[in-house]
């Protein structure tokens, strides 16, 4: 699962809501499921990111899912519920912001789209969920290491050459754009650069010239260049067109970024904090900005304060504060992440649990059996079959580590060996958890005496 936000946002909102629930996709074919709103009505935010003459009037992304992390009904509500209360903390749905969620599924797997208004609702003023600068970037990383960590799902390591080469995706190298192109010039480039043939930014360079690509400008930690029929020149940074640039490093990375990666308990402890901080500073700021009321700012009229009419000028100013936004403490900031984190682990070993109840045969003449249990321990089957699911794919991927381990050498062996000694980990704190919770099982189940 990861997050991505999209460089748009300016002009009108129309196209954006009109393309998510468009039923042909971005270059126009027909989607095979039909997209379904989540949240939000289209109209109406439609209406309300127009209001402002801004120029940049929403923010536009989507939470994908890899095509083998499936997820429940349940568990995206809580995920856009935790999204909400992530980067919007301390302001209230349609009262303070107003956001519209779409599924897409056309694609074999699901995205959840999301459009929110760069509009402050009470006050009017700009909202900006994705600011720019590193800290946000890391604000935002950390939340999708959480959500994959609290799913059960590989982390997102990026990919070197697939980020600097997405400026050449689905173009040939005369410049022309097809999505079908055999040609493809990322293709091409990315086969240049793994198999060694291009070793370096001046190889690159050449082979771009020579390939008819200009490259009229080059900086020492950027190039500019300009495809045959394109307009104008694009510049392209990261670390494929810096200066002295380690080829053979990124490429290193790329094979890295191929072996699934999970967090050790230290690691997961440590994104959560980064998680809750960025949350905390977050909800200190919206405070700050929409919710504490400006000396001289047009106010609402509201109605007569209980002690309005006390001479104490205190007992006035004490109405006053409760009528005013409360400082959130850290402690109730991080009890409420952990309470999202909580709801989605269980509502995994509830859909396990229902999934299971299905099963024919042996399931089957089981099945008073289950409920019995079920009546009595107040449901922690479900948490022991959701335990042994993650615990069963986990173990699959340590099986697939140790074989790729046995054709690796060097760095690359070192790196997968890391991997293992991760996943042996989580493997441990799981099957540590899942004795406890059968050990609950089996004292709950044992006659009382009396």
């Amino acid at each position: 699962m990861n997050v991505t936000i999209f460089p748009t946002g300016k002009g009108g909102s129309e196209s954006a809501v009109r393309y998510l629930l468009s039923d042909t996709d971005h270059v126009g074919k027909k989607r095979s499921v039909i997209p379904e709103i989540l949240f939000g009505d289209p109209d109406t935010f439609t209406a309300i990111a127009n209001a402002t003459k801004r120029q940049h009037k929403y923010t536009s992304g989507v939470v994908a899912f890899r095509d083998y992390e499936t997820v429940t009904p349940d568990q995206v509500t809580t995920l856009i519920e935790t999204f909400r209360s992530t980067f919007l903390p301390g302001l209230k749905v349609d009262e303070n912001f107003a956001d519209f969620w779409v599924l897409h599924r056309e694609k074999g797997n699901v995205e959840l789209h999301f459009l929110v208004a760069n509009t402050e609702l009470s006050s009017t003023q700009q909202l900006n969920i994705h600011p720019p600068g590193e800290k946000n970037i890391q604000f935002f990383n950390a939340f999708s290491a959480v959500m994959n960590d609290t799913f059960g799902f590989a982390q997102v390591v990026p990919d070197p050459l697939k980020t600097s080469l997405k400026p050449f995706e689905a173009k040939s190298p005369n410049g022309k754009k097809d999505k079908k192109a055999k040609d493809d010039f990322a293709k091409v480039l990315h086969t240049e650069i793994t198999g060694g043939f291009i070793k370096d930014r001046n190889q690159l360079i050449g082979y771009l010239k020579h390939h008819g690509v200009d490259v009229p400008t080059v900086g020492n930690d950027f190039i500019t260049v300009r495809l045959p029929s394109a307009k104008k020149n694009t510049r392209l940074k990261g670390p494929l067109f810096t200066k002295d640039s380690d080829y053979a490093a990124l490429v290193a990375e790329h094979h890295q970024s191929k072996i699934p990666k999970y967090l050790t308990p230290t690691e997961a402890e440590d994104q959560k904090a980064k998680l809750a901080n960025g949350i905390e500073a977050r909800m200190a700021f919206n405070q700050r900005r929409y919710l504490t009321p400006k000396p001289g700012a047009k106010r609402v009229r509201r109605a007569k304060l209980p002690t309005a009419n006390l001479p104490h000028h205190a007992a006035r100013r004490k109405d006053e504060l409760d009528q005013t936004a409360k400082p959130v403490h850290a402690k109730e900031i991080r009890a409420e992440l952990q309470a999202h984190l909580d709801t989605l682990k269980e509502q995994a070993a509830s859909a396990t649990k229902s999934a299971a109840s299905h099963l024919p045969h042996h399931a089957a003449r089981n099945k008073d059996d289950h409920e019995i249990a079920s009546s009595v321990s107040g449901g922690t089957d479900g948490a022991v079959g959701g335990l042994e699911a993650q615990i069963g794919s986990l173990s699959m991927q340590y099986h697939s580590l140790l074989l790729m381990l046995a054709g690796a050498k060097g760095r690359r062996a070192s790196q997968i060996k890391s991997q293992i000694m991760a996943l042996e980990q989580k493997l441990s704190a799981l099957n540590l958890e899942l004795e406890k919770k059968k050990l609950q099982d089996k004292n709950t189940l044992l006659p009382k005496i009396t």
